[in-house]
């Protein structure tokens, strides 16, 4: 009986975790979408703002399924390892990135100070993505992804081929988001400084909804299969 309804939170927590990168996806995409209409010239501050917006959600939605999976961790290894404590605040950066990007966005579009808070989001969103690759990259190195077969004090690891290739999507993940989170930031501070802002914000928005697309449809698809074995 235990065990049955075990299996079923852990469907419902599956479920949640697809639910989630799919909406991440689509943010993503609609801020892509949204830049390169910006890009031509189609009410650039507008869209820029809310593309900003878009990313703001994604990244909250992310931080909110990592902080989950972070739960997880924690009750079958205990708070006290490096790693896991490490995992923890990349969630919440990745967690208060996202609702920085939804309030700058919002100011944005009350056109507070556009000019300067929209570089402002974009480099935000470079540093996010850089803290978020790292803590990624760690915790595939240290294999801290598991699912469990049975409650609490009987686990078994997923198979090797499949964590393997978890590993795998997170890495290089975890690659592409530094690169897009250092281009980023560069280019928010161009922005920042007055080298054509709107279109280096544009530019910045536009390879930030790509990266978090991409991030949402590659990983998510592994950890979802890596969590339903």
């Amino acid at each position: 009986m235990a065990t049955t309804e075990y299996h079923e939170q852990q469907k419902r927590k599956h479920g949640i975790f697809a639910t989630g990168s799919v909406v991440e996806a689509i943010t993503g995409l609609g801020a892509v979408v949204l830049a390169i209409l910006g890009l031509a010239e189609v009410l650039p501050v507008t869209l820029a703002s809310i593309a900003v917006i878009a990313l703001g959600v994604a990244l909250f939605i992310k931080g909110g399924a990592s902080m989950a999976r972070y739960a997880d961790l924690v009750a079958h290894y205990g708070s006290g390892s490096p790693e896991i404590t490490e995992f923890g605040g990349g969630t919440s950066v990745e967690f208060l990135g996202g609702l920085g990007g939804i309030a700058l966005g919002v100011l944005c579009l009350l056109r507070i100070e556009e000019v300067i808070l929209l570089p402002v989001s974009v480099i935000m969103f470079g540093m996010v993505l850089l803290i978020g690759a790292g803590v990624l990259s760690r915790i595939s190195h240290e294999r801290l992804i598991t699912t469990t077969e049975e409650p609490v004090t009987v686990r078994r690891e997923a198979p090797v081929t499949i964590r393997h290739e978890a590993e795998e999507a997170m890495n290089a993940t975890a690659g592409m988001e530094i690169f897009v989170g250092v281009s980023t930031i560069v280019l928010g501070i161009l922005a920042l400084v007055g080298y054509a802002p709107l279109t280096l914000v544009l530019v910045g928005l536009l390879v930030t909804g790509a990266s978090v697309f991409f991030s949402a449809t590659s990983v998510g698809a592994r950890m979802a299969g890596v969590f339903a074995h």
